[in-house]
């Protein structure tokens, strides 16, 4: 239950880390280059990834 539950915010907070990031690369991509930048997909990525990450952080916490 706890796995899933790390799984659950991993991939809210992953999606939510995305979008600010992609938001960042889009604004400095206009600063610097004048130019529309981005990377297509970037919130699904990061939510992956965090719904990966969160619960094996977790568990090396629990064991400490």
């Amino acid at each position: 239950m706890r796995a899933f539950i790390g799984v659950i915010v991993g991939i809210i907070g992953g999606f939510i880390l995305g979008i600010a990031l992609s938001s960042f690369i889009g604004i400095f991509g206009m600063v610097v280059f004048n130019q529309a930048m981005g990377i297509k997909y970037l919130p699904y990525l990061t939510a992956i990834i965090c719904a990966v990450l969160v619960p094996i952080i977790d568990q090396k916490s629990k064991n400490k």
